[in-house]
């Protein structure tokens, strides 16, 4: 077992600078330079049998990172040699915003290997545990943290086995906002490891006061064992002590046979009665009764402490009774909700046995889009099964269904076998509690959603008007909304409907139900078009004899339809030459002609000439030359993340680095004379992912948009400078492309 490191050497917050570092007798590598690029600074701590080091990447502008080598003593140890080539594993199989992140990997000159991993600004969880217990609203989220980051690990097959408050670091953001880091994998048990095994016989490991009853006797494993250990910690973050403090290994493992004795609400009495039971379930002695998943367990414990009763009554409790709410759960004042109702067509014709696939993928799909999660996250979303299909029951955003509407249409190109209409409605509803108390609603708003709904064919997401006349004033919605009529609905009610589609999702036909409803509609109306134009055509028959007798010469011109407004913008980059982590020379503007080595810096401006939407995007060739997109702008930090600009304004990204990745990369600017919703929901789930666009399902959109732009012709000019260029075009969207070489020197 590695030992923990000590508060002392574990909490870093300053940056570390790049000035030369003196080598110190007895640790050889301070000072040294590992793989001609980390520039190994000073000790943080060690462990039973590593040891690490603060170090900067210095061809990534002095980037501070942790190096982690196996201690002298043990370069021969063949048990310690494996877990520490499996800890390499483990971290470079996961991918997790809470999962410390590994960067690089190499050897010592002696062979032992080394690893590069992320620097974590920030401190312990231990540093926050107090005698009185962490606030309510603070532990949800780290709970809720570190829930996901296990068993994003779970699923890779990873099993920490030494998870402990010295182990999950906390680092804080923008805004107060803290993100968990779970640390030290140094001991994970790695299912279907690439790593050879040996003679060795694996040790039982861990830190005893967090083991569960299983990896103290000995037994079998599984991520329920993981659990336990996130449930004792989850007991000393809410009451500043853990459930147990035995003597020995073998007083705990009775301990634990008994059960818990002192209940969290002894210790604390505010404590939700949910929330205890949920602690005491991941505390179960057999692994059997524990939650079998990590994210359950937070999710479920993150929503007890901040009173999200809809998740509580989940987990089997009983929800209290709030103010404004009578004992049944229901609430006796109306609110106004945004619905997303939606069904599988021809669901009832399916065979037995492939029903629930087919809905099992809807609600895949449904539970990974960003406005499902994060009204989740924010107690805003009630969700319905309605047995073919799901009602979602957003409060406070009233765009939150539009946006979750495309993305799932998004999310089921790939699933055509599913057969999904959709539509929205906004209105009043009652919240209240259905016969198993579950959480439910009551009223107009969500009977008129499935009205809409029930108008459509596959493929079509309809909307209301009442929703359509607020999202028409929004130029991001405007173009996308389409009006259809009106439709009868049950009880002989006459619905007004919109289709919304964009040029990638959605159904353009008109709905099976109004096209067979429009020759009855009106009969008499019928007829009476029929007449007046029949009146308009004598009319018109007499003028044009008129007009002819009167003047033989004039002519009637023809209707014109005017060319878009032309656009146009200027653009230039501010380049740095790098040497190593040195510049060279001074910074000069450019238009990418030059050849860009390793470790250049790039600035990209632009300057439009009229105002509107700017998005730019810079497409490079990652790995197994696969294309990678990162957004440039607009960032949370970069105007607010809004691609609104105003005329004549220059904007500047923020420095980008070349890195060894050589090849053409290509800077996409749109520019649009207004917001382009497609782009939005793309960007906004790239600001949770540091930038990047990632994911299957969003590149395929990227690169469904910026095809159909290949073809666009734009006028494009250097000045006499050749330091700015300047483009024009007669078109809603420009769309231009600069290519830059990079070569490795």
């Amino acid at each position: 077992m590695e030992e923990p490191l000590t508060e002392a050497n574990t909490i870093e917050t300053g940056v570390c600078d790049s000035a030369a570092v003196t080598r110190i007798d007895g640790e050889p590598l301070i000072g040294s330079m590992l793989s001609g690029r980390y520039l190994v600074k000073r000790k943080l701590g060690h462990g039973g049998f590593g040891v690490v080091y603060l170090a900067s990447d210095e061809k990534m502008l002095s980037r501070p990172v942790v190096v982690k080598a196996l201690l002298e003593s043990e370069g021969k140890n063949e048990w310690t040699v494996r877990k520490f080539k499996q800890e390499i594993e483990a971290l470079a199989r996961i991918d997790h915003p809470s999962i410390v992140g590994i960067f690089d990997v190499g050897e010592l000159p002696d062979g032992k290997p080394y690893i590069v991993m992320q620097y974590v600004d920030g401190f312990s969880l231990r540093l926050i545990i107090t005698p009185e217990g962490v606030d309510f609203w603070r532990a949800a989220n780290i709970t809720r943290q570190i829930g996901r980051a296990l068993t994003a690990a779970h699923d890779r097959g990873i099993l920490h086995r030494d998870l402990k408050p010295e182990n999950i670091m906390i680092q804080t953001l923008g805004d107060g906002e803290e993100q968990v880091k779970i640390i030290d994998f140094g001991i994970a048990r790695v299912k279907n490891s690439v790593i050879s095994q040996t003679t060795a016989s694996d040790r039982s490991v861990g830190t005893i006061a967090y083991m569960s009853p299983e990896q103290l006797s000995a037994g079998q494993l599984s991520q329920a064992s993981d659990v336990y250990c996130f449930g004792v910690i989850a007991y000393e973050l809410l009451t500043g002590r853990r459930p147990t403090n035995p003597e020995s290994a073998y007083q705990l493992l009775e301990m634990q046979r008994s059960g818990v004795r002192i209940k969290p609400v002894d210790l604390r009495p505010g404590i939700p009665q949910q929330a205890e039971s949920i602690i005491l379930k991941a505390l179960s002695f057999d692994p059997k009764d524990r939650y079998q998943r990590a994210r359950d367990f937070g999710d479920l414990l993150s929503s007890a402490l901040l009173g999200d009763d809809e998740q509580t009554v989940l987990a089997g409790h009983p929800a209290p009774a709030k103010a404004g709410e009578r004992a049944t759960g229901t609430v006796t004042v109306p609110e106004t909700a945004h619905v997303l109702f939606m069904d599988i067509v021809g669901y009832s014709k399916m065979l037995i046995d492939e029903q629930p696939p087919c809905l099992q993928k809807l609600q895949s799909i449904v539970g990974r889009t960003e406005d499902f999660n994060r009204a989740q996250a924010t107690k805003q979303l009630i969700r319905l099964p309605t047995g073919d299909g799901i009602a979602l029951v957003f409060f406070g955003d009233p765009e939150a269904p539009l946006r979750c509407a495309l993305d799932i249409a998004y999310g089921l190109k790939d699933c055509p076998e599913v057969k999904l209409r959709m539509g929205i409605h906004s209105g009043l509803v009652y919240r209240m509690a259905d016969i198993n108390t579950n959480m439910n609603v009551a009223g107009g708003g969500i009977n008129i959603a499935q009205r809409v709904m029930d108008c459509g064919d596959a493929g079509h997401i309809l909307v209301s008007k009442r929703v359509a006349d607020d999202l028409m004033e929004l130029a991001r919605w405007a173009p996308c909304l389409h009006h259809l009529g009106e439709a009868e609905v049950k009880h002989g009610v006459r619905v007004p409907l919109f289709n919304l589609y964009t040029d990638d999702v959605g159904n353009r036909e008109m709905p099976a139900k109004l096209r067979a409803a429009a020759p009855s509609l009106a009969p008499n109306r019928m007829a009476w078009i029929a007449a007046a134009a029949l009146g308009v055509l004598l009319v018109g028959t007499a003028a044009f004899f008129a007009l002819k007798a009167g003047s033989r010469s004039v002519e009637t011109p023809a209707a014109v339809v005017p060319a878009p407004p032309e656009q146009s913008l200027t653009y230039s980059l501010t380049v740095q030459k790098m040497l190593g982590a040195r510049p060279q020379g001074e910074p000069f503007e450019s238009t990418g002609r030059e050849v860009f080595g390793n470790g250049w810096r790039f600035r990209f401006n632009v300057q439009p000439t009229q105002g509107g939407a700017l998005y730019l995007i810079n497409e490079a060739a990652g790995q197994s030359e696969v294309s990678e997109y990162n957004v440039l702008f607009p960032t949370p930090k970069n105007n607010s993340g809004s691609p609104e600009i105003a005329a004549n304004r220059r904007v500047e990204t923020a420095w980008n680095v070349f890195d060894n990745n050589i090849g053409i990369e290509k800077l996409w600017v749109i520019w649009s004379a207004q917001t382009l919703p497609e782009l939005d929901a793309i960007f906004s789930r790239a600001f949770d992912e540091a930038g990047e666009i990632s994911g299957e399902q969003q590149i395929t959109r990227l690169r469904t948009y910026l095809d159909k732009y290949k073809s666009q012709r734009l006028d494009t000019k250097e000045n006499d400078s050749k330091e700015i260029i300047t483009v024009r075009g007669r078109a809603e969207v420009l769309v231009s492309v600069v290519e830059l070489n990079h070569k490795p020197y």
